[in-house]
């Protein structure tokens, strides 16, 4: 029978949270604005602080239709359970929206992203000459929208109406940025230390 090798086992984990790591393209708007947040969890425009995690009471079947949820997505699902609980616990709803209900303009500001749990948004972009409002994608239940303007600090790049009654949950910055950004920064810090053990990469420099 085969031995257990620990590290092996770091670096397999390595291997597989790299895909989580490779976060959404910037939309073009974004290009010559702040460094994106995942690039850099902590800059000049976002200062590190002190930081207690809010908790917006729910349900049990609340929490676990939203973990489901969270789990399923690329922006959560390399998250450890603690970690991914602590977000949970933080997302602040149910809102429920009446159809034709706008929670997003396109060239807005954003410090929020929301999580769909029933319902449908219509994501509409302002396109063509003359100028018109084109819906490019609907979100339905297990969607999330609102990740760009966290992760890239860029204006929204598309506004979000409501087209049926919808129930929405949302997530703001600082929850984002101090439990999202901080996991995966230490996971990069616990993968870069097993590369500079490795043989393969003796010369590894973070």
């Amino acid at each position: 029978m085969a031995s257990h090798d620990p590290e092996r086992d770091t670096d397999e984990e390595c291997e597989d949270d790299g895909e989580a790591l490779e976060w959404t393209p910037p939309p073009v708007n974004c290009m010559r604005q702040r460094a994106s947040v995942s690039a850099e969890a902590f800059g000049e425009w976002n200062k590190r602080g002190d930081f207690v995690a809010p908790v917006y009471p729910k349900s049990d079947e609340q929490i676990a239709e939203l973990m489901n949820t969270l789990r399923n997505s690329f922006l959560f699902h390399s998250l450890e359970p603690k970690d991914l609980q602590v977000v949970t616990m933080a997302m602040k709803g149910p809102h429920v929206l009446e159809p034709g209900h706008r929670i997003i303009n396109e060239g807005d500001s954003g410090d929020h992203l929301y999580v769909v749990t029933d319902g449908a948004m219509d994501c509409a972009k302002v396109l063509g000459e003359p100028a018109v409002e084109i819906v490019v994608k609907t979100c339905v239940k297990g969607d999330l929208f609102g990740e760009l303007a966290l992760l890239y600090n860029c204006p929204r790049a598309a506004s979000v109406i409501c087209r049926d009654l919808s129930v929405l949950w949302e997530l703001d910055r600082g929850s984002f940025t101090n439990i999202v950004m901080e996991s995966v920064q230490r996971k990069r810090a616990t993968c870069g230390e097993v590369l500079r053990r490795g043989a393969l990469f003796p010369g590894f420099v973070r």
